[in-house]
């Protein structure tokens, strides 16, 4: 892959570029093990390294500056910017745990995993054509590139405190948006507020590692059941496959 700056300040070019030459190595033995163990065969052909304004604004119309298609990966990596942009799940709700979680407990481990979730949407284990829409079953893809990307990144403790905070955060959002189908997870998730579009990540995320804990732990084994059920024909959601929902 290529990397690209699209960048106006060179103080944002030198952080950019300092970011990548750090990091570069572990992206690189991340991407080998996605090939190995995800049949991620076709990667972008570039990365575009950038800040969140041109993210969101001038290169797509996404409100969160990390997505990906065939042709590129769009990518903040400011760490600021993403606990920032954590916060805003926090404008009508109150928790001082998360907060405290957002300003203080976020690494660069945490941006490598954000960026690492864009990558595992290549996989030719998901079942629909990538980029191709939105199609029952999207909540599994998004959770799973969640949990594959924090299992790498993310220590022991990083990914229990993690997912710990998406529960909390979960239970109270919760309240606001309800309790709706899994499955309800698709392109209109994006036309909300920071707070209802991470509360669809975080219980994506949630289900995925509780079905993960019902297959032992085996990842490869969840995804023979997810083609199962794509094999089947049964007219059951995967939701509803997975014992995830009613």
């Amino acid at each position: 892959m290529k990397h690209i700056f699209a960048v106006q300040e060179e103080t944002e070019l030198l952080a950019y570029q300092s970011f990548l030459a750090a990091h570069k190595g572990r992206l690189e033995q991340y991407l080998d093990f996605l090939r190995e163990e995800y049949a991620v065969t076709e990667l972008p052909r570039a990365v575009v390294w950038t800040n969140a304004e041109a993210a969101t604004r001038l290169l797509g119309d996404i409100p969160i500056p990390a997505y990906t298609n065939e042709f590129r990966t769009v990518f903040c990596p400011a760490l600021e910017t993403w606990k920032t942009i954590y916060l805003r799940q926090l404008d009508h709700i109150r928790s001082d745990e998360a907060r405290n979680y957002y300003e203080t407990r976020l690494s660069e481990n945490h941006v490598l995993q954000i960026l690492g979730h864009e990558f595992v949407h290549h996989s030719a284990l998901f079942l629909d054509e990538f980029d191709a829409g939105y199609e029952n079953g999207i909540w599994f893809e998004e959770g799973m590139c969640e949990y594959i990307s924090r299992k790498y990144f993310l220590t022991d403790a990083e990914f229990d405190e993690e997912a710990r905070i998406n529960e909390r955060l979960v239970e109270l959002l919760r309240k606001q948006y309800g309790n709706h189908s899994l499955e309800n997870f698709g392109a209109a998730t994006y036309q909300g507020d920071y707070a209802s579009i991470f509360f669809e990540y975080w219980r994506s995320f949630l289900a995925v590692q509780n079905i993960v804990k019902q297959f032992a732990g085996d990842i490869q084994a969840v995804f023979r059941e997810y083609h199962l059920w794509g094999r089947s024909n049964s007219g059951k959601s995967l939701s509803v496959w997975f014992s995830q929902e009613k």
